[in-house]
């Protein structure tokens, strides 16, 4: 996994008023035509898969830096932006019923774009079967957004609920990923102590064994099962989590996990049907797609792989600790760090959109890299922050 951003993201009830949502996009689209201008497409998007540039796009644009919003309104800003633009980058997708629309986004996309649209629908699929099925860290995704570049790059930015505590985490994919071996560019988020982590390279021996186990005879699997529920009841209360730690401790989450609590208190089950359309399958992403194979029946296959066939299961929560600091240059929607100034929110529009105008006239950035370069000098600041490169 690449850079991991540390942003507590509660849920907050309140809502981005017109007249600051209407000046996000603005900025937004002239902040991206810049990026273009500078990276390219496909340098632009990989740079929204890194939570650090997200975080601070997202400060940048007037968002709350520590709020579930800071997802979903900064990808809304963007898709806005960017469908009234004609830069080679769309957004499909989005929040709630709007993440539904994915497949049929992306076709529209065909015409205008040199994309193989079965391509992305299957990568968008696997990746929110990964963060929804493979890794059950208590999060049920809500949110996902892909965005996609003309030559067919794409970067996934997608969030989860956590329904008891109420925080939300956000998982940043890059195309460049295996999907099931450490394939986060990012995750943000509070971090607990245990997770059902399948995608770790802890976990490789774990994934090949349950392709082992799916092609067996669904007789032997409901055998094992009965094993595993076995060795369950004879730990009496004892959480099954405790008996797979090493050091034999009791499980005391961080946070509460209410989908691993959840299967486990109303009993391991595994769907029957999806096992069936499984079998000849020996791939573990071609698995995760299987219609059925939900959270429960990848928790009890995991539990078998390790339990009876003693191969080792990451349970492991992947989200760090690693301190970062996001920086805000107009305030923010609730007032934090301080309260937004329309006046100045306002002028900076004004400025980058002479700036690109003058970037287009003049054909590039650097000449104004350089200036703020010298700029920096002279006051002392980090050059290496505005080096043209």
């Amino acid at each position: 996994m690449g850079l991991t951003g540390v942003a507590d993201l509660p849920l907050h009830e309140g809502h981005v008023p017109p007249w600051l949502f209407n000046r996000m996009t603005k900025l937004s689209s002239l902040i991206i035509n810049l990026m273009v201008d500078e990276y390219g497409v496909r340098g632009t998007i990989k740079l929204f898969s890194n939570p650090i540039f997200f975080q601070s796009f997202n400060n940048i644009i007037g968002m709350d830096w520590d709020s579930s919003g800071s997802t979903t309104i900064t990808t809304a800003a963007l898709k806005v932006a960017l469908n009234s633009m004609d830069v080679g980058i769309k957004v499909v997708g989005g929040k709630g019923e709007y993440a539904l629309k994915v497949p049929d986004e992306i076709r529209r996309l065909e015409g205008k774009f040199n994309i193989n649209p079965n391509e992305l629908i299957k990568a968008s699929r696997l990746v929110a079967k990964v963060d929804n099925v493979a890794l059950q860290d208590g999060h049920r995704l809500y949110h996902h957004a892909m965005i996609i570049g003309e030559d067919g790059t794409w970067a996934i930015v997608q969030q989860g609920l956590n329904p008891k505590t109420r925080y939300a985490r956000r998982y940043h994919w890059w195309m460049e990923t295996s999907f099931i071996n450490n394939p986060h560019e990012g995750i943000v988020g509070v971090k607990g102590n245990s997770a059902l982590n399948m995608v770790s390279s802890v976990s490789e021996k774990a994934r090949s064994t349950i392709i082992d186990i799916v092609n067996q005879d669904l007789n032997k699997v409901s055998r094992d099962l009965a094993t595993v529920k076995a060795i369950i009841r004879n730990r009496g209360n004892k959480s099954i989590l405790s008996y797979i730690n090493d050091e034999g401790k009791d499980w005391e989450p961080a946070y509460y996990n209410p989908r691993l609590s959840v299967i486990i208190n109303r009993g391991l089950s595994i769907n029957e049907d999806a096992l069936r359309r499984a079998r000849g399958t020996y791939d573990f992403k071609d698995l995760l797609l299987t219609n059925g194979l939900g959270p429960s029946t990848m928790l009890a296959l995991a539990l078998i792989a390790q339990l009876i066939y003693e191969a080792p299961v990451d349970w492991n929560d992947p989200a760090n600790l690693d301190p970062r600091r996001f920086t805000f240059a107009l305030g923010g929607k609730d007032g934090s760090p301080y309260p937004i100034n329309r006046e100045v929110y306002d002028a900076v529009i004004d400025i980058l959109s002479r700036l690109v105008d003058s970037v287009k006239r003049d054909g590039g950035l650097k000449p104004y890299l350089r200036y703020l370069a010298r700029v920096a000098k002279r006051l002392n600041l980090p050059v290496d922050l505005v080096k043209p490169t």
